[in-house]
């Protein structure tokens, strides 16, 4: 993470006590181990009963429970001063639908925190949230982002564009494409465009907000320092693996049947036809705003893949 914002992450005595939904997924799991470092008490609501946190004696808390349960969550925010809020899905499964999980499930949040008097939801939103956005998950991202904000209660909300890390399912996916086949697969001309954000520098900078009055009730759009298209991005990690392979594009009109076709049989299809609508919309913002607010430098993309990519 940048070194202004680690020296920001030290403890303190008086920080609040903080609830966190999602905290045991990929973005999750690097919030809450800032979140600790800064000394904060959790309350981390987990569908599991020992997730896999090591913290201080008092500092973390578990609370079996989801966002579809109003109860849980109010169990998880009694004595919170902040809520983050992380739980979001990338497609949909038979039991967990974009309007149930995202947008229905950020009323419900509101709704149990202004019951235990939550002064503060920080809310991890997506670059390209809108009401006439294309794709349904960034229309629902959007609707969420309208609970909280009309909730009369301070937030701040983050719409990060594509998010990687050790365990990310986007770029090492591509590597394992990299790795293991001859040719590797792309949709359409592959140059729709995406700014890759290093996730413990996005968590980072969402931790330090908890303690910052600057972000209250701010939108911030984050990203990387490079806007890269899918090839340049291809390119990148082949450069890092020291492996070439031959690129094979398929017609975006075949990927749509394709991925139509696998929504019918599998919940969640590994394709969707929201994914693509989101994939040729692409994922790019001004990333400077966010640098200059935090004070904080984004690293590009191969500076970051070659310290754990390469090693593997």
């Amino acid at each position: 993470m940048p070194d202004n914002v680690h020296l920001r992450l030290s403890g303190n005595a008086d920080s609040p006590k903080i609830a966190v939904l999602g905290g045991g997924g990929f973005i999750g799991t690097y919030l809450v181990l800032d979140l600790l470092h800064m000394g904060s008490r959790l309350n981390v609501l987990s569908h599991r009963t020992n997730p896999d946190f090591v913290s201080p004696a008092g500092q973390l808390e578990t609370v079996r429970g989801s966002v579809d349960d109003e109860d849980s969550l109010r169990r998880c925010f009694s004595g919170c001063d902040q809520v983050y809020h992380l739980v979001g899905i990338i497609a949909e499964t038979r039991t967990a639908t974009f309007q149930k999980t995202v947008a229905d499930g950020a009323a419900k949040v509101v709704s149990a925190a202004l019951k235990e008097g939550v002064k503060k939801i920080l809310y991890l939103s997506a670059l390209g949230a809108s009401a006439d956005a294309a794709a349904k998950y960034h229309q629902t991202k959007w609707e969420a982002e309208q609970h909280i904000i009309h909730s009369g209660i301070d937030y701040t909300i983050f719409r990060p564009s594509i998010v990687y890390g050790v365990q990310d399912k986007f770029i090492n996916r591509l590597a394992s494409m990299v790795r293991q086949l001859p040719v590797v697969p792309v949709i359409g001309d592959g140059r729709y465009r995406l700014q890759p954000v290093y996730v413990e520098e996005l968590c980072a900078v969402m931790a330090v907000s908890s303690r910052e009055a600057f972000t209250s009730r701010a939108i911030y759009e984050v990203g990387g320092p490079e806007s890269l298209t899918y090839l340049e991005i291809l390119d990148i990690i082949m450069r890092v693996l020291n492996r070439r392979r031959r690129v094979v594009h398929i017609p975006a009109i075949l990927a749509k049947g394709a991925a139509a076709a696998m929504e019918l049989v599998l919940k969640p299809a590994p394709l969707t036809r929201d994914q693509l609508k989101m994939m040729e919309t692409g994922s790019v913002c001004d990333h400077t705003i966010v640098e200059k607010a935090f004070g904080v430098s984004f690293s590009p993309l191969e500076l970051q893949l070659q310290k754990y990519l390469g090693r593997r």
